[in-house]
């Protein structure tokens, strides 16, 4: 399943999205004297799985892989920024060639302060990976998400955020396995003394399938606690 056309569409739309940023703030970036940074990274390895006091000769399995991404980041004012991120990965396996597979993602933030106290982050990821072997097809899919995060500075002590995504996964249409990810968290910190700091989340999440589905649909939730103390 290959849905380039949508995906070379939707990949446009983010680029023409945040290029509409880099006009828009160019005059105030140019004054504030902040220079675009491009990073990126390339990295390759190899596995080998081999039985118990194996020398290696007759391997389980072994797969190699390679990842290469690259980033232009601009930053607007202080805690403000935007960038987008490409990034490719493969990894090919010698046996269980069922695994092949290929991903493509580009990731676009746009991160900006609504007043002193609450900044906006909008996160938008697309995602393609491709199973390379042509009767394991059926596995590949695309990833569609966008992540809204909302950060209140309360006081000194009180940090919030509030968390919204929604996420779709498509599939090849005749297999109807295409479902939606909404997840709804809340997180707070509290710096009870200098020494101590509490941290602690709430999330929720639901898993929708199309009507039809042989999949069930999923729904859950989580409670975690932190903490960090000096001694």
């Amino acid at each position: 399943m290959k849905n380039y056309a949508n995906l070379g569409l939707i990949i446009l739309l983010c680029c023409l999205f945040f290029s509409f940023f880099t006009c828009f703030f160019g005059g105030r970036v140019e004054a504030r004297s902040y220079q675009p940074v491009i990073s990126g990274s390339i990295e390759g390895g190899d596995r080998l799985y081999t039985d118990p006091g194996d020398d290696g000769e007759d391997p389980v399995d072994y797969y190699s892989y390679d990842k290469i991404w690259l980033r232009y980041r601009q930053q607007l004012a202080v805690g403000e920024y935007y960038y987008l991120k490409i990034q490719r990965q493969q990894r090919i396996y010698e046996h269980s060639d069922s695994y092949d597979n290929l991903t493509r993602e580009l990731e676009g933030n746009y991160t900006f302060y609504l007043s002193e106290k609450l900044r906006n982050r909008i996160v938008l990821l697309l995602r393609d990976k491709d199973y390379l072997v042509p009767e394991y097809d059926y596995k590949s899919y695309q990833t569609y998400r966008i992540q809204y995060t909302l950060q209140y500075d309360l006081s000194q002590e009180h940090d919030w955020e509030l968390v919204l995504q929604r996420q779709q996964n498509k599939y090849d249409p005749l297999l109807n396995r295409d479902y939606y990810l909404d997840r709804l968290g809340f997180n707070w910190s509290w710096d009870i003394s200098d020494n101590l700091r509490i941290q602690s989340r709430f999330q929720v999440d639901r898993q929708l399938n199309d009507k039809g589905s042989a999949s069930t649909d999923k729904y859950g939730r989580r409670l975690t606690l932190n903490f960090r103390y000096r001694i």
